[in-house]
């Protein structure tokens, strides 16, 4: 059974910086698999809604609807 190796780190552009030093050596080639924090998640998703024009949203709607085999309406954008 494979147990994987845990790194912490920040993204900056194409550069992720470790919070602590690897043992890897430097130009050593990885596959990351990324795992994000729930609430960082849900930031990032909703994050993405809210520049969606009225055809994008209309188009979402329709696509999950297909999906679900039920009506979706996206909520109204919360404006206070």
């Amino acid at each position: 059974m494979d147990f994987p190796i845990v790194f912490k780190g920040v993204m900056h552009g194409k550069t992720i910086t470790l919070d602590e030093e690897s043992f890897l050596p430097e130009g050593y080639r990885v596959t990351m698999h990324l795992i994000v924090e729930p609430e960082e998640a849900m930031r990032l998703a909703f994050g993405g809604w809210k520049d969606m024009t009225p055809e994008e949203v209309a188009d979402f709607e329709r696509t999950v609807s297909e999906a679900e085999g039920r009506p979706f309406k996206m909520p109204e954008p919360d404006r206070s």
